[in-house]
């Protein structure tokens, strides 16, 4: 048997200790793989409402979550502002048709009146979006929809905060149902949705801690262009200077108005 010397051994020794402290070469090379972010969408129906809307607002915008809302015409038409205000803010806008009717029970051109006129409302970050009222829809529902460039948008869970508005019974629904890519269903308007908001200022910290990443419902989402504070300033125009010594006329009320 042959006998190694002292050097010998100690060089031996010596590379297994490194490759005990380093491990074997390969494994500094390999790249570290990043675990996927799973996904969840928030949405909420029935707005917009300045009742409702001023708090929720406020919590997506500190804790930076984008949503995705659903909103009605006939809301839309007492606040026209509303729809550009929450796409400004980086959320997305959906249509929900003007007056929430069951479609279902419509005729094709009744449809195409509830989505083309709140269509209409939605200004510039009006997305290609749709959700019918209900859940309710069928194959005329939907062909109005595509031949008006709008994809249908449903659910994954529903917590029915219509009918239970407690914050800690939506919390404790939602983030046992969560799953990667959920759409949430939520409602902003059709009544006091004061658990509802609670619920959502609950549930980020939660679902950030389980690996989720809040995005708007990709169909409904429109990019901003420019910056998003000039895109908010309207546009004024400046005033004709008035030339000295000449009447300023002035304008004459329509006929049938009073001045």
């Amino acid at each position: 048997m042959r006998k190694w010397g002292p050097a010998v051994l100690s060089a031996v020794l010596a590379v297994m200790l490194a490759f005990a402290v380093t491990g074997p070469a390969s494994a500094d090379k390999r790249p570290r793989q990043k675990t996927p972010s799973k996904i969840v969408y928030l949405t909420f129906d029935d707005g917009p409402n300045s009742m409702n809307d001023p708090r929720l607002l406020r919590i997506l915008a500190r804790e930076q979550v984008p949503a995705t809302f659903f909103v009605l015409g006939n809301l839309l038409a007492a606040d026209r502002q509303r729809a550009t205000e929450l796409w400004l803010a980086g959320h997305a806008i959906g249509n929900h048709t003007w007056a929430h009717p069951d479609l279902t029970f419509l005729s094709p051109a009744a449809i195409h009146h509830q989505f083309a006129s709140t269509q209409r409302l939605m200004g510039p970050g009006a997305g290609a979006c749709m959700r019918p009222p209900y859940g309710a829809t069928n194959s005329t529902v939907s062909n109005v929809a595509n031949g008006l460039g709008l994809k249908q948008v449903l659910w994954t869970v529903d917590p029915q905060d219509y009918a239970h508005q407690n914050a800690a019974y939506l919390t404790t629904y939602i983030s046992s149902r969560v799953h990667d890519k959920a759409i949430v269903l939520m409602h902003d308007g059709g009544g006091p949705r004061g658990a509802t908001t609670s619920a959502v200022k609950q549930l980020i910290p939660i679902l950030r801690a389980r690996g989720y990443e809040f995005r708007t419902v990709p169909s409904c989402r429109v990019p901003l262009k420019g910056s998003a504070t000039d895109a908010a300033k309207p546009k004024v125009r400046k005033p004709e200077p008035v030339v000295p010594d000449e009447p300023v006329p002035t304008p004459s009320a329509p006929a049938g108005m009073a001045p």
